[in-house]
């Protein structure tokens, strides 16, 4: 169904009339409003619902999965809805960039181009083309089947590797395998892929955010994980720390410049990004991948409040190709995290409100996804959570140990009923 609130003659034709595919993030929406976007919004039927109470968007249409290009087509024709009537089509959601670029090359509205949307996403395609381009990264092979994992761990040197979907997000079915045994256990446990196994690179994992426009990039900020993001399926700290330059010169300029080689190479001129990188003894970085969307946790709110960087307002300003937005105000002093906070898993019987949660000493806010009655799930993917935090401190170790004490703080606090 599609709601009526507005008609196409409402909408106007003035350049800014945006076909959204996927209903999130809501920031980055709202950023699109605000700019004059009149926006028609492809959401699932629970989105849907949310979308229509907020008034986020101009129209919304409801497709069992907006990041399907058939079910998009069809839902438009089924309401009578041209391609002509969109100057623009993309996608925030990682998922959505390949359709969002395919359907927009189709009827030539502004978007990704098709190449490029393909490899910020298949990771293996995008490690090849910064390979050849001579940035360090880990080595890697394709396989299909379980029992071709064995001759692809020897292609790619042999063990400890990582193995992963060539297109996943949020370190789902992300394994590190170190042992023999580990890899059989693994292919008795998995089916046909596509996957991908790849050299495992030790070192600190950074993440770089920020935004490239014209081919340059504009603004970056440079975190580091708490622990890295494949430990987190195992239970460790979720969360990472934004680094101010100044206490970081030598590490922003390398950041800054394998940022750059990664979108000449991708030819990636205008968006926002998410790049992953570990950091070598010597300061050196090794790529890991690099995803053309906002990131997830609460990234994008720390890189606001250390930096000054709006990725959402700076995400909608490349999709309508109007001017990279100015910072904003940010500490000097100051730095900001975050972190996921879990309860043990089962259903809810009780856990911390909101008000207490940001009672706690360093917490800046904090949000919840889950309520009591809810079902916590064992850790599937990096996303997995029952809320999260921001925290402050005066130092990347400050910042670490706050958020570890309110995550410890919560889970403890929090009662399931196949949990204490």
């Amino acid at each position: 169904m599609i709601s009526k609130e507005k008609t196409v003659s409402d909408i106007g034709d003035d350049g800014n009339r945006v076909l959204l595919l996927g209903a999130k993030p809501e920031d980055s929406l709202t950023a699109l409003r605000d700019l004059g976007a009149r926006v028609t919004c492809v959401a699932t039927p629970r989105h849907a619902a949310a979308l229509r109470k907020h008034g986020l968007v101009d129209r919304v249409l409801v497709v069992e999965d907006p990041m399907d290009a058939e079910q998009v087509l069809l839902g438009l024709a089924r309401h009578g809805i041209g391609l002509d009537e969109f100057d623009v089509i993309t996608s925030a959601l990682e998922h959505g960039l390949v359709t969002a670029a395919v359907i927009g090359t189709s009827c030539g509205a502004r978007c990704l181009p098709v190449p490029v949307a393909v490899l910020l996403r298949d990771k293996h395609a995008q490690k090849t083309a910064l390979r050849r381009a001579g940035v360090p990264l880990a080595r890697s092979a394709v396989f299909v089947q379980p029992e071709e994992l064995t001759d692809a761990v020897a292609e790619v040197g042999g063990l400890p590797v990582v193995v992963k979907p060539p297109s996943g997000a949020g370190a789902q079915d992300t394994r590190a395998l170190r042992t023999d045994d580990d890899v059989a256990v693994w292919q008795k446990e998995h089916g046909a892929g596509p996957w991908v196994c790849e050299e495992f690179v030790s070192g600190d994992e950074l993440h770089l955010d920020g935004a490239v426009r014209d081919g340059k990039v504009v603004d970056v900020c440079v975190s580091r994980y708490f622990q890295n993001q494949i430990t987190a399926l195992d239970g460790a700290l979720n969360g990472s720390v934004a680094l101010q330059p100044a206490q970081d010169e030598a590490r922003y300029t390398r950041a800054r410049h394998l940022v750059q080689t990664t979108a000449d190479t991708l030819g990636f001129t205008d968006g926002v990004f998410h790049l992953e990188a570990f950091e070598q003894a010597d300061g050196s970085l090794v790529f890991g991948e690099c995803a053309g969307r906002i990131a997830g946790g609460r990234i994008d709110r720390t890189v606001l409040l250390t930096r000054g960087i709006d990725l959402h307002r700076h995400w909608a300003a490349s999709v309508l190709g109007a001017p990279a937005p100015a910072r904003a105000e940010a500490s000097d002093d100051d730095l900001f995290g975050w972190v996921t906070l879990n309860t043990p898993p089962g259903r809810v019987l009780s856990m911390p409100t909101l008000d207490e949660i940001r009672a706690r000493k360093g917490v800046v806010d904090a949000e919840l996804k889950l309520k009591v009655g809810s079902v916590m799930t064992r850790l599937q993917t990096t996303t997995t959570r029952a809320g999260r935090a921001v925290v402050r401190g005066t130092s990347a170790a400050d910042v670490e140990s706050v958020a570890a004490d309110v995550a410890a703080w919560f889970q403890q606090a929090a009662r399931s009923d196949t949990g204490s």
